[in-house]
């Protein structure tokens, strides 16, 4: 049985392992994961279990690195990354080590964060794998791998007790707080998508009806999870027309998720599902008041999505599924170290650049005018500032 170790610079929202625990649980090879750092930057707040931490375990780390057929890079790590001293990641490629290496982030990102140019990020040699979200248009030679959750049974609804529960919880958990107007991918759009929620909880208390918020933010993912899985109705990424691992964290639980899939996400989804489409509340924040208010005008409704979803993610989005594609990766790597996966688009076709990129740029550039504006950065954190202290007094 083949032995892998994956590597990464940051938890990154615990995919490594999510994959690890697939492919150990499916039979398909022994895998390790190894992190750099569990508590940098974001994981402070909001940390997630690992495996391996370099920091803390770096013999028993670099005894299964030694023992690995395969190593499984993730987003910053390439072949001159030197944060897992002494081990040569060039010079292992070299000697033939079959490699991989996994995209998690756009191209720009991933240059940002190691120090090189976009060109170099696309000529990096490894074999290239990429989660069949956003970053995906991206990397025309990388292999779809899909990126797995595993969640808590949710637990039974409480029976009423003193104050009347919501009509409707609605659940945002995001990882980013800029604006949607920042960045094109790298955004959740906190402050406008608070914006909306807090429209939608006016318009409904208008019709008589009652909407909880509940905004989750730096806590640690088991905590994330309790109180997403709480919820009637969850959102994910309103602005840049993906989704990301909320959604699928959402559905799990049995918890509809509204995100907004533009056209070519969906395609993708369908590649990786055999044809089956991700069976969220697709709407984009321009028009998400008034389609997530009929929601939950119907909680009869809202619980039948939540059924649909959790019965599609354990027909087509399971850990059997990932840790099959996996190891078919992983048995043609080991054979033939080096050799790159095929093209799925070409980047060069005018044409096919539109369908597959630049079209839904121009979408996402127009659709930003039905946004909100931009909030002033010291307006911004006063507000969030005063919103937390109000949540700890539970004022709010």
């Amino acid at each position: 049985m083949l032995k892998v170790v994956h590597l990464s610079t940051t938890p990154l929202v615990g995919a490594p392992g999510n994959l690890c625990r697939a492919l150990n649980d499916h039979g398909q090879v022994q895998a390790r994961w190894v992190c750099l750092r569990s508590d940098v930057g974001l994981y402070q707040q909001m940390p997630f279990a690992t495996d391996l931490c370099w920091q803390r375990q770096r013999e028993e780390a670099l005894h299964a690195i030694e023992q690995a057929d395969v190593l499984h890079l993730h987003n910053f790590i390439d072949l001159d990354s030197a944060d897992f001293q002494p081990v040569d990641f060039r010079r292992r490629w070299q000697q033939g080590q079959p490699m991989v290496r996994q995209f998690h982030s756009q191209p720009a990102l991933v240059a940002q964060g190691t120090g090189r140019t976009v060109a170099q990020v696309h000529a990096c040699p490894i074999p290239k794998l990429v989660i069949p979200q956003y970053p995906e248009r991206h990397f025309a030679t990388a292999r779809l791998v899909p990126n797995m959750v595993y969640v808590p049974p949710r637990p039974p609804a409480a029976a009423p007790a003193g104050a009347p529960r919501a009509l409707a919880c609605i659940g945002y958990a995001p990882s980013r707080f800029n604006s949607a107007h920042s960045s094109r991918w790298d955004t959740k759009g906190y402050p406008e998508t608070v914006t909306v929620l807090r429209r939608l909880a006016r318009a409904a208390r208008a019709r008589g009806l009652h909407v909880e918020i509940d905004l989750i933010e730096q806590v640690g993912h088991a905590e994330c999870l309790r109180r997403k899985a709480g919820c009637d109705l969850f959102i994910d990424d309103l602005v840049t027309g993906s989704y990301h691992l909320n959604t699928l964290e959402a559905l799990a639980q049995g918890v509809p998720c509204a995100t907004y899939l533009d056209a070519r996400t969906a395609e993708v989804v369908r590649q990786v599902t055999g044809g089956h489409d991700l069976p969220v509340v697709n709407v984009g924040l321009e028009h998400a008041a008034t389609v997530l208010l009929e929601l939950c005008a119907r909680p009869e409704r809202l619980q039948a999505l939540g059924v649909a979803g959790r019965a599609w993610m354990d027909r087509h989005w399971t850990g059997v599924h990932a840790a099959q594609t996996l190891g078919d990766i992983y048995r043609s790597v080991a054979a033939h170290p080096g050799r790159p996966f095929a093209q799925r688009f070409d980047e060069d076709d005018t044409g096919e650049r539109w369908h597959v990129r630049e079209q839904h740029d121009a979408l996402w550039q127009a659709r930003r005018a039905g946004w909100p504006r931009p909030v002033p950065p010291w307006l911004l954190g006063a507000k969030t500032a005063a919103g937390r202290v109000a949540r700890a007094l539970h004022l709010r």
